[in-house]
């Protein structure tokens, strides 16, 4: 509706726009040129009976996406929620947001998982 008013720019309407707009980039692969978006390729450490990699990086606009892809190694079942992802280790709180594509992972199978941080400025 056009005569609705509209949030103020730095308002969390704003903030949460931001955050899916972000997310539907990293998930999608249709980046807009307002982002940087780097490979990586590394491996993290999470547990034993995970693998998981660092896929790419997405930066702009005051946010940094992180695509992970995460493979169930073990021989059992594995169920992900999306709180194992925000960490305690984040001292400076910089997480703002994670989706996880597929929450039950039977032996070999795979997800990607989208962690989005605030940007810290130094």
């Amino acid at each position: 509706d056009a005569a609705a008013p509209r949030p103020a720019p730095g308002s969390a309407a704003s903030h949460v726009r931001g955050l899916k707009a972000l997310l539907v980039a990293m998930a999608t692969e249709r980046v807009p040129s307002a982002l940087q978006v780097e490979d990586v390729g590394q491996p993290i450490t999470l547990w034993r009976e995970a693998r998981c990699t660092l896929e790419r990086t997405y930066s702009g606009r005051g946010l940094v996406g992180e695509r992970y892809t995460l493979q169930n190694v073990s021989e059992g079942h594995m169920v992900l929620t999306e709180q194992e992802f925000d960490r305690e280790d984040d001292e400076a709180g910089t997480v703002a947001g994670v989706a996880i594509e597929h929450h039950n992972l039977r032996p070999g199978e795979r997800t990607l998982v989208f962690v989005i941080r605030r940007e810290v400025q130094p």
